[in-house]
């Protein structure tokens, strides 16, 4: 993971302005906080008590720390019993804006009631709150963040200041997972920035684990469009517990006792029979010893947990012999197997020092001595301990053709510690690849992709993410890895309506060079370098002393008329004009490419919500159908998604929006 570079310290001794009058900087705690979790999205909504003094204008900072990589989506201001929304603007004119309030300050005349205005500006991992008012009071100010989450254990994991526990609902459950296992798995947030002290908070997510054993894989892939290059984030996630032992599960465990054996090797066998026996205790087992022949250790089928004693002394009292005829055993598994019904495995244990006639046996001929349906794991001794997977094992290729696997192990001092769970049941996705023509993988973060590890290796209740760079013709992403050795894929389309979800958390992470990163950041919007949020109300007269309300434009008065929780205002006979739009909607067009184009837009408005668009191009001749239908359904969403800033709000309207084409630039 990237290092998390927190901005809250910066923020809170930020920028100062020349208007500045008075600043109070200070860092301010929620007072409750309430979250859900929206698929992949942890969505917050923490909400601040803030004190503000009579005639405080110019610069008034309060620093906010925010979850880790989390964005503020939108606000609420309350003041004097009204609540209104903030409205998105472009981070440069809410600045303007607010700085302003300082010379209508200076301008006034007695009497004359003055603006009030809130700010909500910074980025990732920390919000710059800017307020200004005539009057003293309580200002409570409601914020909605959103930040991705890691999936680790059937629950989706985020991190925040540890001062938030104490005010969080109780849809927030501390993690059962120890801190440093979420520290390892999702990375650790650096203390830069913050006082040291945060916490995970956890959100379950059982989806994963609700599903028959074999499809507990969970994958999805998001897509944006940032102009002509298209990126794209896979994530695959696996349950906590990936898979089942199957109820009638019966096992013959075929254990060398031939003369090469070391004592090591003996050893670690018998730690291996015990910890399979342990972990498959329900299940029903024989025990083989093979040499030049092989015998049954056990008088007949037995379950697990009632044969461990017996099999542990014969093991331990095991007369070693020439030969190492594990095709012997394997007949001999047969004869068992053939008596039995269920799902029937061999585990095959091997010193690996075996005649050539053995070893160069195709695995074909060998699996056709075992009834069909049969899995085969070979166990290859002469490992470092735990057992592990190894692709290199003399009789690997037996256990692929089987849909098995080959394992190698070796002693260890305590052997109540050798964990053989991996033969039992599918532990892991191995062996995973991406295949994704037309995408070409990127790094905007330091943690390890899907299928970049050394032994390409998720274990469940792990997850891991891939990200790409295309163009619009790079189509679907195919996943594939292997739950023992059976291939699993997933074939995933990236979705388009994830675009915003990949722009906030690409925002967050700001690795993405420029001019890319200026797109991200403007699709995002959410605060952040381009965008900040802004309400102004009251002032220019139009108001009694005390809170009506305006949307940032202030000074224009509005027109109210008690509207959900939104108050009243009181609004004065003038002469309403419409406001022109055109400057505000076109930078929203900038990832459409649409700038020597002419746009006719029509927006149909209840109060300040957008409830019909209608958009005309005029377009050359030249331009393809395909790229029309592209620029069109861009133009549509962009407007669809804009929060116009008027300056005075009506109960309904149609504004009519001309973008004409902009000249060619040299």
């Amino acid at each position: 993971m990237r290092p998390w570079l927190v901005a809250a310290a910066l923020l809170i001794g930020g920028a100062a302005h020349a208007w500045t009058r008075t600043t109070a900087n200070m860092e301010i705690a929620p007072a409750v906080i309430h979250a859900k979790l929206e698929g992949s999205i942890a969505t917050l909504t923490a909400r601040f008590v803030i004190p503000v003094e009579k005639q405080m204008y110019g610069s008034h900072y309060a620093g906010i720390e925010l979850p880790r990589m989390g964005l503020v989506t939108a606000a609420m201001v309350t003041a004097k019993g009204v609540t209104l929304p903030l409205s998105m603007l472009a981070a440069e004119e809410a600045e303007t804006r607010f700085g302003a309030l300082a010379a209508d300050t200076d301008e006034a005349k007695p009497g004359v009631s003055l603006a009030s205005a809130v700010m909500i500006s910074g980025g990732p991992g920390g919000a710059q709150v800017s307020l200004a008012s005539p009057h003293s009071g309580v200002v409570t100010i409601e914020l909605t963040i959103a930040a991705p989450t890691c999936f680790y254990r059937d629950a989706r994991y985020l991190q925040v200041p540890a001062t938030w526990l104490k005010v969080a609902d109780f849809s927030l459950r501390r993690p059962t997972p120890k801190t440093e296992e979420l520290d390892a798995e999702c990375g650790a947030l650096p203390a830069d920035g913050h006082d040291g002290a945060v916490a995970w908070i956890g959100f379950p997510a059982p989806e994963l684990a609700k599903r028959p054993p074999g499809g507990r894989i969970g994958a999805f892939a998001g897509r944006i469009a940032l102009g002509e290059e298209h990126l794209t984030r896979v994530e695959i996630d696996l349950a906590g517990v990936l898979s089942e032992v199957p109820r009638d599960l019966v096992t013959v465990i075929l254990v060398d006792g031939s003369r090469s054996m070391s004592t090591d090797d003996l050893e670690a066998q018998r730690q291996l029979v015990a910890s399979y026996l342990r972990k498959a205790p329900e299940s029903r087992v024989q025990v083989v010893a093979y040499a030049r022949r092989a015998r049954a250790l056990l008088p007949g089928w037995t379950t697990a947990s009632q044969a461990a004693g017996r099999v542990d002394r014969e093991l331990r009292s095991l007369a070693q012999r020439n030969g190492s005829n594990f095709d012997a055993g394997l007949a001999e598994a047969a004869t068992w197997l053939d008596r039995i019904e269920g799902t029937k495995r061999v585990v095959l244990v091997t010193d690996e020092r075996m005649a050539e006639r053995l070893s160069e046996t195709s695995p074909v001929n060998l699996r056709r001595l075992l009834p069909s349906q049969t899995l085969v794991h070979v166990v290859a001794l002469g490992g470092l301990g735990q057992p592990a997977r190894d692709e290199d094992a003399l009789l690997a290729p037996l256990a692929a053709s089987t849909d098995g696997m080959a394992v190698r192990t070796g002693a260890v001092k305590a052997p109540e510690l050798i964990d053989a769970t991996l033969l039992v049941r599918p532990i892991s996705l191995d062996h995973i690849t991406v295949k994704a023509p037309g995408w070409t993988q990127i790094a905007p973060t330091q943690q390890p992709a899907c299928g970049d590890e050394v032994d390409k290796l998720l274990a469940e209740g792990s997850s891991c993410t891939w990200w790409g760079e295309g163009d619009a013709s790079a189509g679907p992403i195919v996943v594939e890895g292997l739950l023992w050795g059976k291939r699993t894929q997933r074939m995933l389309r990236p979705d388009s309506s994830r675009a915003r979800e990949l722009a906030r958390e690409l925002s967050a992470l700001g690795t993405l060079d420029e001019p890319m990163l200026e797109r991200v950041n403007m699709l995002a919007r959410a605060v952040n370098a381009k965008w900040s949020l802004y309400a102004q109300w009251g002032g220019g007269g139009l108001y009694s002393a005390g809170f009506g309300f305006g949307l940032a434009g202030g000074g224009s008065g509005c027109c109210c008329c008690g509207i959900g929780d939104i108050g009243r205002g009181t609004h004065t006979a003038s002469v309403w004009i419409p406001p022109d739009l055109a400057a505000q909607l076109r930078p929203l067009l900038a990832a459409c490419h649409v700038e020597t184009t002419s746009i006719n837009a029509t927006l149909e408005m209840t109060l300040v919500e957008i409830v019909n668009v209608t958009v005309l191009i005029s377009r050359p001749a030249d331009v393809s159908p395909s790229l029309a239908r592209q620029q069109q359904q861009c133009v549509e969403d962009a407007l669809w998604d804009a929060t116009p800033m008027l300056t005075q709000v009506v109960p309904h309207h149609t504004y009519d929006v001309a973008l004409p084409a902009l000249p060619a630039s040299r």
